[in-house]
């Protein structure tokens, strides 16, 4: 009987000193999920030229969010490629291509990027912490479209 009871002494200590340990792992991983990066994910090639991915952005609001995510995206396909899902090799494969092409780039993001993409149908997926959201949303990209683009504007041949 005296053995049972200490025996239960000892379960009732170590879950009191072990619990809040497994309550401030859990906590501090909802606190910063939305300070890691995810890669830019092709879910689908909709043969017509235009490929379905998923993409991540942060932003301190909804909208910025979603609108760092759409040039996240574009930035990926045109400059890394995408490695997750239907691989894709960047557009523009030239050595420092982000620096030689900067001014075009920045550019294109003022106001033609639109163009270009459009979101899916979808619900998005949110990660927030106290001062920054990071919303990961489906987006369909003319790649195609892109690609003539930048042909016609002599940054490919």
């Amino acid at each position: 009987m005296k053995n049972r009871i200490n025996k239960l002494v000892i379960v009732a200590l170590t879950i009191f000193f072990v619990s809040p340990v497994f309550g401030q792992v859990f906590n501090n991983q909802k606190k910063t999920a939305s300070y890691y990066d995810v890669e830019t994910e092709c879910l689908e090639d909709k043969l017509d030229g235009s490929f379905i991915l998923q993409a991540w952005g942060k932003g301190s609001s909804k909208t910025e969010a979603i609108d760092q995510a759409k040039r996240n995206v574009l930035n990926d396909i045109l400059f890394n490629g995408v490695n997750k899902g239907c691989q894709m090799r960047p557009l523009i494969v030239e050595v420092n291509a982000s620096t030689k092409y900067r001014s075009y780039v920045y550019a294109f993001f003022e106001k033609e990027y639109k163009d270009y993409i459009s979101i899916e149908k979808s619900p998005k997926s949110m990660k927030k912490s106290r001062k920054q959201t990071s919303y990961g949303i489906k987006i369909r990209v003319k790649v195609e479209s892109l690609r003539q683009k930048l042909i016609q504007d002599n940054i490919l041949k």
